[in-house]
């Protein structure tokens, strides 16, 4: 069998707008520039740079453009910053991309096809098993358990396990929305233009839905993390949280659709 086309990595046109300190609109508005430069020289195309994508706006659904960025496009966007910004954006991609090349370079196992049913029958019992043990050390929802146990089974036998995870049932109101999300869909943004996470976060906090670890005077910690309060729990989740780009590893809370009509009363 032939190799199959490499598919190039790329960083999400959102990511890249957070990491250089600009609106995401404005970042398209420059790509899109870039690419019809390109588009006057026929010897060079916009695909090898930028690739048109689309992503579902939370909250409303509405369908809003954004870009994969490859490594070139990626270098193209660095060349225009300049100073501090553009010698930090510079090191932040390089190291994401040789991040990414560093995961191809890891040996997948293949397991032998005169057994292999066999050993997808056992991977979905153990799918079931792990899920369980998830379940009942962490107390997690039954849904995120059998996704995190089918993943790590997954891995562990060298089986594709997506068409398993399409059969996982859909929570009635999953926690789906970081504070970012919730802050776009509300049109709450920085002076950077940027969506104001740190507002929201105050707002979710003054709602009763999330706090901090206090001190003995009643203050919060300082860099301490949030944590879902008996309220909250009814509008979010706390999920498990692995940030290549940060290094943070650690909880996440998500929050549900519910919470932006609560949030959007309060703004009023």
């Amino acid at each position: 069998m032939g190799d199959l086309a490499k598919v190039p990595h790329v960083l999400d046109s959102r990511e890249v707008a957070e990491m250089v300190g600009k609106r995401h609109a404005n970042l398209i508005r420059d790509i899109e520039n870039y690419i019809e430069v390109m588009g006057k020289n026929s010897k060079l195309s916009s695909s090898n740079f930028f690739i048109e994508r689309t992503y579902k706006q939370a909250g409303n659904g509405k369908e809003v453009k954004r870009y994969d960025i490859t490594k070139k496009g990626c270098e193209m966007v660095a060349n225009k910053l300049t100073g501090e910004k553009g010698i930090l954006f510079t090191a932040e991609y390089v190291e994401r991309f040789n991040q990414m090349e560093q995961a191809d370079a890891i040996p997948r196992v293949t397991p032998n096809p005169h057994y292999r049913t066999r050993m997808i029958g056992t991977a979905v019992r153990d799918v079931g098993k792990t899920a369980e043990a998830l379940e009942k050390v962490f107390g997690c929802r039954h849904g995120m358990a059998l996704a995190t146990a089918s993943s790590m089974v997954g891995e562990a036998y060298g089986i594709d396990m997506t068409p398993v995870q399409r059969l996982i049932p859909a929570e009635d109101n999953p926690g789906t929305l970081s504070p970012s999300q919730i802050a776009e869909s509300l049109g709450l943004f920085n002076k950077q233009g940027n969506p104001d996470a740190q507002t929201v976060n105050r707002m979710l906090q003054s709602c009763g839905l999330q706090d901090k670890p206090r001190d003995t005077s009643g203050a919060n910690l300082k860099n301490a993390k949030w944590f879902l309060t008996e309220e909250g729990k009814f509008y979010g989740e706390q999920k498990p949280m692995d940030n290549k780009r940060t290094g943070y590893r650690g909880y996440q809370i998500c929050w549900n659709a519910d919470v932006l009509e609560l949030l959007r009363k309060a703004l009023n």
